[in-house]
């Protein structure tokens, strides 16, 4: 337990000043909610307060906040990058204090990025959460955790995680686009509607939509399940799969 403390709080203090982490988390979101708002801004009446901002507020933080597996698969591995590998070999710390100790830091780091960015977005883009704010921060907060649980196992199991990581973000770009991240999918007909519901980012976009629009929280649910499942699951994959050895 000691050296998870140790771990966690040495984790901590390197992911929340982590560019690329701010970058995923505030910078790259809003950039995209300014220039995809203004250039739809004629397709959205504003009635009800959903704007074209409003959307791309709450379609991008998701995209983002799942394209920080990226940034996980470098961070999985960056004992080896500094050549300080040994010291996890001799030292007497667990397999699963070594794999959560990279996760949860990074979770709570995207998760205060998600918290500050909403709160920019309800301020500059006047997005109305309709008194949800505490809910759209929950569902980022675990889709931030399947976020770093997979890129975290991306970057344990896989031998030549440098090349991986640049061509991790294709399929979740993929993903992002049927989950409408930028532009709806719904436009496209009823077969690529049925297709989109593949992705994660389907489910956590509609979840968030209708729950301030309609009040309805049974897609929000199965969005939260879905994306707390896929998370665990891949937390357990990278304890199974982690051997010190792989720092080296």
């Amino acid at each position: 337990m000691d050296g998870f403390i140790i771990l966690f709080n040495f984790g901590m203090k390197k992911r929340i000043k982590d560019s690329f982490i701010i970058g995923y988390g505030v910078m790259m979101p809003l950039f995209m909610i300014v220039i995809l708002g203004y250039m739809t801004s004629n397709y959205y009446t504003g009635e009800n307060g959903i704007s074209s901002y409003y959307y791309y507020a709450l379609v991008t933080a998701p995209l983002c906040t799942f394209l920080n597996a990226v940034t996980l698969i470098y961070v999985a591995r960056e004992e080896s990058l500094y050549k300080c590998g040994e010291r996890f070999i001799i030292a007497p710390i667990s397999n699963i204090s070594i794999v959560l100790s990279k996760i949860i830091p990074s979770t709570i780091s995207i998760s205060i990025f998600n918290i500050i960015l909403m709160a920019i977005c309800k301020l500059l883009f006047k997005v109305d959460f309709r008194s949800r704010f505490l809910e759209v921060i929950l569902l980022l907060t675990i889709l931030s955790f399947m976020s770093c649980a997979m890129g975290t196992f991306i970057g344990l199991c896989t031998k030549d995680f440098m090349t991986i990581k640049n061509f991790i973000s294709t399929p979740i770009l993929i993903m992002g686009v049927l989950g409408g991240s930028f532009f709806p999918i719904g436009s496209l007909g009823k077969v690529m509607e049925t297709v989109s519901y593949i992705s994660p980012l389907t489910w956590i976009n509609k979840g968030i939509f209708i729950m301030l629009n309609d009040n309805s929280m049974k897609i929000y649910i199965i969005a939260l399940i879905l994306t707390l499942s896929i998370g665990i699951l891949f937390t357990i994959g990278a304890i199974k799969k982690f051997k010190k050895e792989a720092f080296l």
